[in-house]
């Protein structure tokens, strides 16, 4: 039986069962967007990547939720820039939004949140980072 399940481990490698499932990242103070404040997640990027997926949810917990998200990317870890279009936080109970890259991706990526109203609103994060493979 042991041999069984150390060949079906095998081909499973062989086969990429195994690929990289997205990852939550974990709730920290600050990931809560209050009134017209910010709040924001930066993420390292240090595998090689051949793209990130970065998905935010917005759980309103109190208020009117209005406000923006804007991805951005630094080299630096300091100086950042938008990655295209911010997206806009309504006023639902829970809302998501997925932002996306493709390679050469930065060192660091970042989500800026920024508030707009009398809200408190929760945000979550995933994301997922493929290695790159070559043809």
């Amino acid at each position: 039986m042991k041999k069984l399940c150390s060949l079906v481990f095998a081909l499973c490698l062989a086969a990429g069962v195994f690929a990289q499932d997205a990852v939550l990242m974990p709730l920290q103070a600050g990931d809560t967007i209050t009134n017209t404040g910010t709040s924001s997640k930066v993420l390292a990027v240090t595998s090689g990547p051949s793209g990130v997926y970065l998905q935010a949810i917005f759980n309103k917990l109190s208020g009117t939720g209005a406000g923006t998200a804007q991805l951005q990317g630094s080299l630096d870890g300091v100086n950042y820039v938008n990655i295209g279009s911010a997206y806009t936080i309504t006023n639902v109970t829970t809302q998501t939004t997925t932002f996306s890259i493709v390679a050469p991706v930065p060192k660091y990526l970042k989500v800026l949140n920024t508030g707009s109203g009398t809200e408190s609103v929760q945000v979550r994060y995933w994301y997922r980072a493929p290695k790159y493979q070559a043809p």
